[in-house]
């Protein structure tokens, strides 16, 4: 799907937090929370005076977490050198291993 296809949103901060055992109502789950929150792309572009900020809330399992971690460390030092991201990687995240 092309980023045009849809409406992103660009990540202005995030936040990590563990999810305590008594949400999870398992002890052996190690499960953190992710909070994501921007504007939409196209609002943060064109300079608009207000952008309306999205927030989006996700339970992330450690492996998950550590797997998106090494990926986006990838990218990041793939891509350092050449100042702006480039579009080679973006969105390709490959599927985690079965566990």
């Amino acid at each position: 799907m092309a980023a045009m296809d849809f409406d992103p949103v660009a990540v202005e901060r995030f936040e990590l937090a563990p999810v305590p055992e008594e949400v999870l109502g398992a002890e052996s789950v190690a499960v953190w929370e992710l909070r994501l929150s921007g504007g939409t792309v196209r609002e943060v572009l064109t300079d608009e005076e207000y952008v309306a900020v999205k927030e989006f809330v996700f339970a992330v399992p450690l492996d998950v977490m550590g797997h998106l971690a090494r990926e986006l460390t990838e990218l990041y030092e793939s891509q350092s050198g050449r100042g702006a991201l480039g579009r080679s990687r973006i969105g390709e995240l490959e599927p985690l291993p079965p566990s």
